[in-house]
């Protein structure tokens, strides 16, 4: 790391001015003072006026200044856990010349703290980041309103919400999911000092209990008895959802399967979303589906996947009429669907699960192999009808006192 001075002309000018080089890294920060002087008054070796230059000694005092803030500036992005750009050090850097602030926007923080972020987090997380923060600049677009720390008060909150609601349609679970976002952001900037502004503490994430379906053990018999032999396309994908509905893996887990994952009663995998290694279940079902691909599953992208397993649950007759309770631009909706329209890949996951604790093993046996870390996040897995709750707390009785 090293701070320079240049003296820098065009070709044929009689006058050049100066610039600061500084090196940091692998990276070299260039910018141009607005001091013009002739080239005979600057001394190369020195870096500095030379004494026959009018108010050589206050200009000396400047570059001396300028060379300590830059390095200041430096070290303190740096203990700040911000990797520094040459954008952002010019910016500091006119700030401590002009002796105006020019304190980092909210979203070139956004941008710094992404850019971080991407040594840490998950690529699916860094992709939120994006869609949340390209979602409030649409908003400030619209709205005309500034968006910046000291308007990221309630004033913004209630507006944002009219905004999803009513101009994009979004539900109370997606409104929530971005505030959620924005709170990180400014969380994130509190504790390093860029935001001194705390309203948003009082932006409220709104989450609604949903009321997705699951699979019963007889709908999926249906699903894996179909003869699928002459339509690949759709055999694939109901052996995929058939592995998933037996494991309680991911989709994005079950793409990473390889025969090195498959041990002798399990199937040990490092799960992409969080990073923990976890141990599954392989049930004779599973080592059936996966011989027949020599232990190398079909790969499908899951917008596909979700619309080819819902042909799949037509054809396996899974028709019941399923009355769907949501919310749509903040406001109670119902809809009626047939049952294998709702099917997704993630059905499989909640059909694992609630067929797992139908059969009578505890959420944490089960949490386990689903790799739940909150058992109040796990039981909105559970989907099981008040009917069948009763069915199975009889049956569990009757055994005891038998």
């Amino acid at each position: 790391m090293k701070v320079n001075f240049r003296f820098q002309k065009k070709k044929n000018a009689k006058k050049g001015v100066i610039r600061l080089d500084f090196s940091y890294g692998t990276n070299r920060l260039r910018y141009v003072f607005g001091i013009s002087i002739e080239e005979k008054l600057w001394s190369k070796t020195k870096q500095r006026f030379k004494s026959s230059a009018a108010n050589s000694l206050e200009l000396n005092q400047r570059l001396s200044f300028i060379s300590k803030e830059t390095i200041s500036i430096y070290y303190e992005l740096i203990n700040s856990n911000i990797s520094p750009s040459n954008e952002m050090l010019k910016e500091k850097i006119k700030e401590k010349i002009s002796g105006k602030s020019n304190k980092l926007s909210f979203y070139d923080y956004v941008d710094e703290f992404i850019e971080r972020s991407k040594n840490t987090k998950k690529s699916n997380t860094i992709s939120e980041y994006g869609y949340t923060l390209r979602d409030i600049q649409a908003f400030e677009k619209y709205s005309r309103r500034r968006v910046d720390w000291e308007t990221l008060d309630m004033k913004f909150y209630d507006a944002y919400m009219d905004y999803q609601y009513n101009v994009k349609g979004n539900s109370q679970n997606l409104f929530g999911k971005r505030i959620k976002t924005i709170k990180t952001f400014l969380n994130d900037a509190y504790e390093r000092g860029i935001n001194k502004h705390l309203m948003y503490r009082g932006f409220k994430v709104l989450q609604i209990e949903t009321d997705a379906i699951y699979l019963t053990e007889e709908e999926l018999d249906k699903i894996y008895a179909l003869d699928l032999s002459q339509n690949k396309r759709l055999e694939k994908v109901r052996d995929l959802f058939i592995v998933e509905c037996n494991t309680g893996l991911r989709y994005n887990d079950l793409m990473n399967i390889t025969k090195e994952n498959i041990l002798k009663e399990s199937i040990r995998i490092k799960v992409s979303k969080t990073g923990q290694i976890l141990n599954t279940l392989l049930l004779p079902i599973t080592k059936k589906i996966l011989s027949k691909y020599q232990h190398n599953l079909p790969k499908i992208s899951n917008v596909n996947y979700n619309l080819y397993i819902k042909e799949v649950g037509q054809l396996a007759g899974i028709q019941e009429s399923i009355t769907k309770d949501t919310y749509k631009s903040g406001k109670a909706v119902s809809f009626k669907r047939k049952k294998y329209q709702l099917i997704t890949t993630h059905t499989s996951r909640r059909s694992f699960a609630t067929n797992m604790y139908k059969r009578g093993y505890s959420p944490v046996q089960i949490m386990s192999i689903t790799g739940h870390k909150k058992e109040s996040t796990f039981l909105k897995y559970i989907r099981i009808t008040n009917e069948e709750s009763v069915r199975m707390i009889s049956l569990d009785y009757k055994k005891k006192v038998s």
